[in-house]
């Protein structure tokens, strides 16, 4: 294994918004469960519900993800996280209905 496939592979199980371990995808990025719940929160109220006390340059990790709810969500966004790959149940139930059209075609 190369240095470049193993600094890929250590990278690809970090949290792409504070740097911690992650093992999934949520929202379309590889997270931390605490950086999902945050995004889930709070991606609707969008970044104006959010106000950075230094203009916007925050940086983001493990020790103060907290600090900055302004910044953590414009790295979520800025990461590729998005709103779009949210399971509500209007996608569910469509899922769902979809599914049993399928079966019933099939009898």
């Amino acid at each position: 294994m190369s240095i470049e496939t193993k600094k890929f592979k250590i990278l690809s199980n970090q949290c792409r918004i504070c740097g911690v371990p992650a093992k999934y995808s949520y929202f379309g990025v590889i997270s931390c469960n605490p950086c999902k719940m945050f995004f889930k929160r709070n991606a609707n109220a969008g970044q104006v519900a959010f106000v950075c006390n230094f203009d916007g340059q925050c940086e983001i990790n493990i020790n103060n993800r907290h600090i900055c709810s302004a910044c953590r969500l414009a790295k979520c966004f800025k990461c590729g996280m998005s709103t779009d790959k949210f399971r509500t149940s209007r996608n569910i139930l469509a899922k769902v209905q979809a599914q049993r059209q399928l079966e019933w075609s099939d009898h």
